[in-house]
């Protein structure tokens, strides 16, 4: 009696281990380019084809540089401040 007992024990706490595993290990975080597109959005820019190709080109590369320089140069050649443009890019990346 004792050993099944602790077998059901034994295989409850696998049960819930295995049930709480998912919610403890989670996703790494995935790039938005929307999130990028947004920012430079209230930060006053128009956001057309330009700037959601950028946003998109560095959330969809996997090797990112810090700070996102290449990026980053992206945005300055068409008009975004180096802040708003560092700011934009590690959203998209992040």
């Amino acid at each position: 009696m004792r050993k099944a007992v602790r077998r059901i024990a034994a295989a409850t706490g696998v049960l819930v281990a295995g049930a709480a595993l998912p919610l403890v290990v989670t996703a790494p975080a995935q790039a938005d380019p929307t999130d990028c597109a947004v920012y430079l959005a209230t930060k006053g820019y128009k956001v057309g084809n330009l700037v959601k190709g950028i946003c998109e080109t560095y959330a969809n590369n996997p090797t990112h540089s810090t700070p996102p320089i290449p990026c980053m140069k992206d945005f300055h050649r068409i008009g975004v401040k180096w802040s708003h443009a560092e700011e934009a890019c590690n959203r998209a990346i992040e």
